[in-house]
């Protein structure tokens, strides 16, 4: 399926990504000052891929055989599960005039077609709620998103069994910590961009753990952390407060003394954060749905 859109600048196409495409978005960003993975074009590359086989979908806006806008998707394998929205970008010359817009609502459509009930993300509240607002998507809920000094390690009682490695990705837990979308994406990013050495990755560093008969998993993927849990203990707040505490000890000790923390706003409200880290920088990461 492809669109147009008319614009002043001429006819746009809207249509699913191919891998050639992986390029015209590398040169996309080269307009501007590119961000991390569009630095170079085999970052560029490699991040398509790493969508795709994370059973994402990436589509783009063309204008003279030129992208000049593009979305990524990850499509959860229950399609009662919302599919996620990981990155929307326009090219800085065609902002504000209705594309990002064209490709949200393109997209949507898409995945409805497919049979998925619903469409989440996580935008940027004083940039771009606007744009999904005009596109159907409500406002949920706002997460605290931390970023932390780590000074040192704290004393905490959980049981390390084990490191896990690609292979062992868990399954039957909740992320309760971290984006709670994805699972596969962000298994596979850590893993992947460690094994290719890119963007200075740090980690993963993944423990399977134990605290009071409780099975759990931390991940630290870089400056990030990603906690799992069983389904029935996602809401134990001061099981997460030590499972918190375990997860930047270990960045502790990996080097890594700056981390970016999201939490769900039910369990933030029940932890004394600034009695565990250093706060360096608090702010609200929106959550935003639209059911089909």
């Amino acid at each position: 399926m492809e669109q147009f859109v008319y614009s002043n600048e001429g006819r746009v196409l809207l249509r699913e990504a191919t891998s050639a495409d992986a390029i015209k978005i590398y040169d996309m960003y080269q307009d501007s000052t590119p961000k991390s993975w569009w630095k170079e074009k085999e970052t560029s590359k490699f991040r398509y891929d790493l969508v795709e086989k994370a059973n994402g979908k990436v589509f783009v806006a063309i204008l003279d055989d030129e992208v000049i806008g593009h979305i990524e998707l990850i499509l959860p394998p229950d399609k009662a599960d919302p599919v996620y929205l990981i990155r929307l970008e326009i090219h800085d010359e065609y902002r504000r005039r209705k594309f990002g817009i064209e490709l949200v609502r393109f997209s949507a459509i898409m995945m409805k077609n497919l049979g998925y009930e619903s469409y989440v993300t996580w935008p940027n509240p004083d940039k771009s709620k606007g744009l999904y607002k005009k596109v159907g998507l409500k406002e949920i809920k706002e997460n605290p998103e931390l970023t932390i000094d780590v000074l040192e390690k704290k004393t905490v009682e959980i049981e390390k069994i084990e490191e896990l490695d690609f292979k062992q990705q868990p399954k039957g837990f909740e992320i309760v910590v971290g984006c709670p979308w994805a699972e596969d994406y962000i298994w596979q990013k850590a893993f992947k961009t460690a094994k290719n050495n890119f963007l200075d990755y740090q980690g993963p560093y993944v423990h399977r753990v134990k605290r009071n008969n409780v099975t759990a998993i931390v991940l630290v993927d870089g400056n990030g952390i990603y906690i799992y849990l069983p389904k029935e203990e996602e809401k134990e707040a001061d099981l997460i407060k030590d499972l918190l505490i375990y997860a930047s000890n270990l960045a502790f000790e990996k080097g890594i003394n700056n981390l970016k923390i999201n939490l769900p706003v039910e369990i933030s409200s029940e932890i004394r954060l600034d009695q565990l880290w250093e706060i360096k920088k608090e702010e609200q990461r929106l959550e935003m749905k639209m059911d089909f």
